[in-house]
């Protein structure tokens, strides 16, 4: 018998906002090539570790949040941290911090392309 699961993206739904889930959604081939996963938002996490993964996430989350001004939104961070979350939290990878850097550098990078996902991320979106 196997035990019950979520996917990564019911899990999210509950930790971060529906933008940044939304703009997750749209990241997600330009996430799993940086990344190189197979699934991402699909992924399967165990049901009875979701409530100690929620308050691990948002813990985290929190404390990243609380170093940006106050002008500064918070969903690129949101989005950075459900990626590493995963690879780090949820599959046990190891933390390589010049690999790390990079990707999140690269990641940035397609932030920074996209005009429209560049407002939404900036606040400056109508």
């Amino acid at each position: 018998m196997t035990e019950p699961t979520c996917t990564y993206r019911e899990f999210l739904s509950a930790v971060i906002s529906p933008m940044a889930l939304s703009l997750l959604e749209r990241l997600t081939p330009v996430i799993a090539e940086i990344y190189q996963l197979d699934t991402l938002l699909d992924a399967e996490l165990p049901l009875e570790q979701r409530a100690a993964l929620a308050e691990r996430f948002t813990d985290r989350l929190r404390r990243i949040v609380a170093l940006l001004p106050p002008h500064v939104s918070p969903m690129p961070n949101e989005i950075f941290t459900a990626v590493e979350f995963l690879l780090y939290e949820v599959r046990g990878e190891p933390i390589r911090i010049g690999l790390a850097i990079a990707r999140l550098e690269e990641l940035a990078e397609e932030f920074r392309a996209d005009p429209l996902l560049h407002s939404l991320i900036t606040g400056r979106a109508n």
